[in-house]
């Protein structure tokens, strides 16, 4: 019964690896397989992530993947290294119909050798908590967790070792010792509450986008730029008007133009004020002509004419290409 159950696992497993050895091979390599050799697992495995990649590099065969995770899988359940390593890269990588289940197994591989003392597992964690949109809780937690990996792969290295990973091990240039201390400093330097704030002000920008909604993104723009306010940043109240400003909101335009001339660094500045304020101005918004004869005295009065003409085609070819926008 079990030799059996044996060959028809075979006959399932076996679909798909045609022309990859000889048939006597194949026979005897999937039949090792089965019974429980680690190498003939590997070995198999390798077959299966060979041929899914002639297919195709970046998408590869989906279905012989699969079958090369299972036999990498199987080796891997009993501590073969190399199985366990090519899983981190497979589970890791973007493709674009990857089982759901990679990624949670990719976590759990990977904590697990890093907890034995695998140093490529540890470096990849370390890298993995840097990363802002990999933490699910508070950023300074998983900035700590990332500093922590870090400095295990570095732990009981010895002093006279300076390259810790050669080329394509983990990354595709040399990690040297010093290399990994320049990471942990960067890390222990970065202000998480700036990050935080500054992640929460670009999600509230996405969604006032995704919104549809301009009025949602000018009123953005209304509370970054206020002066009394204690979240004002005016790069993001640049962002949202100059985004509205683009949608051919008026209102928008005004509003950029007005905050560009308040916090001029340069001509440029001057320039972009301009080309804003001439686009209010043809829309008829008050005070448009006001502010448009401020920016003008910023400017070479000698380059006006053709900076007005310019600024006037510019806006018939953002009205041609993004309607009235004016919701």
């Amino acid at each position: 019964m079990k030799r059996v159950v044996i060959v028809l696992l075979m006959l399932f497993l076996w679909m798909g690896t045609a022309g990859a050895v000889d048939t006597d091979g194949k026979v005897a390599l999937l039949e090792s397989a089965v019974e429980g050799d680690q190498n003939a697992q590997f070995e198999l495995a390798e077959i299966y992530a060979e041929e899914a990649q002639d297919y195709d590099f970046i998408n590869p065969d989906m279905t012989l993947l699969g079958k090369a995770v299972y036999w990498y899988e199987k080796a891997a359940e009993k501590g073969h290294k190399p199985s366990q390593s090519a899983l981190l890269d497979i589970y890791d990588f973007p493709y674009e119909d990857k089982n759901p289940q990679w990624q949670k197994k990719w976590f759990i591989l990977t904590n697990t050798l890093a907890d034995e003392g695998d140093r490529k597992a540890q470096f990849i964690l370390g890298r993995h908590y840097s990363y802002r949109n990999n933490c699910d809780t508070d950023l300074k937690q998983c900035l700590d967790k990332s500093i922590y990996w870090y400095s295990k792969v570095l732990k009981g290295l010895p002093p006279e070792q300076s390259t810790v990973f050669k080329r394509f091990e983990v990354t595709p240039d040399t990690v040297t010792r010093q290399y990994i201390e320049v990471l942990i400093a960067r890390l222990k330097a970065r202000d998480t509450d700036a990050e935080e704030k500054q992640a929460k002000m670009d999600l509230l920008f996405s969604n006032a986008k995704e919104s549809g909604s301009m009025k949602a993104v000018i009123e953005l723009g209304d509370t970054w730029s206020n002066p009394f306010n204690n979240d004002q940043n005016i790069e993001m109240a640049k962002k949202a008007y100059r985004y509205a400003a683009e949608k051919n909101n008026p209102e928008a335009q005004m509003k950029f133009a007005g905050l560009l001339y308040q916090h001029a660094e340069d001509r440029f500045d001057y320039q972009d004020a301009y080309f804003w304020a001439i686009a209010a101005t043809m829309a008829e918004i008050p005070n448009a002509p006001e502010l448009l004869s401020k920016i003008e005295k910023k400017l070479p009065s000698e380059h006006l004419p053709a900076m007005k003409a310019e600024a006037r085609e510019g806006m018939k070819r953002l009205r041609r290409e993004s309607g009235e926008g004016k919701k």
